[in-house]
């Protein structure tokens, strides 16, 4: 399922108005049109409010347009994956240990990292949210970074670089690659 989000703090004010009072009051209520259909229309499957999603419900019965929201997990269509485009030298032994933020273990995933390999992809999850990420490089330590999975087409990327700190001999920086991320609404 390919997702079609709204941010809430990029909605017109008029429309933040409508969507304030469904949340506070459970619904908003019109006898016209709402708003939120003329400018989210029917393609819009959530709104994030904070770091949570929401999925809209507009119903109209005898005249009376009504919007709700209900909280909502979005997913992607399939695996997310964290792409590691480089490494300081090869080949190049990696254990990734995904895991929530309670610290429960989601998934495993030894790699060897070789010169010429193009499997550099470690899956990630299915569902958008904030997850650990333990990186393990043999003989050179652990390292732990978080990465928030968002409804974007970012390729989100590991990178790995030798370092000279004292706790330990490597450290990791996960960035999202802007450069296939489509434009922002100008609502």
């Amino acid at each position: 399922m390919q997702w079609t989000t709204s941010d809430y703090r990029e909605l017109p004010e008029d429309v933040k108005t409508e969507v304030d009072t469904a949340f506070d009051e459970g619904q908003y209520e019109s006898d016209e049109e709402l708003l939120w259909q003329q400018v989210a229309g029917p393609d819009v499957e959530a709104l994030k409010r904070g770091e949570t999603y929401y999925a809209p419900q507009v119903d109209i019965e005898n005249g009376v347009h009504t919007l709700q929201f209900e909280e909502t997990t979005p997913q992607y269509d399939s695996t997310k994956h964290l792409t590691v485009p480089d490494v300081p030298e090869v080949p190049l032994n990696i254990s990734f240990t995904i895991k929530d933020t309670e610290g429960t273990v989601l998934k495993e995933v030894d790699r060897t990292i070789e010169e010429k390999d193009n499997d550099r992809k470690v899956p990630v999850a299915t569902e958008l949210g904030t997850y650990l990420v333990e990186v393990t490089v043999e003989g050179w330590g652990t390292v732990t970074e978080s990465v928030t999975l968002e409804y974007t087409t970012y390729q989100v990327l590991l990178n790995i670089q030798e370092s000279d700190e004292a706790e330990s001999s490597f450290s990791v920086d996960i960035t999202q690659n802007p450069a296939t991320t489509p434009a922002k609404c100008q609502w």
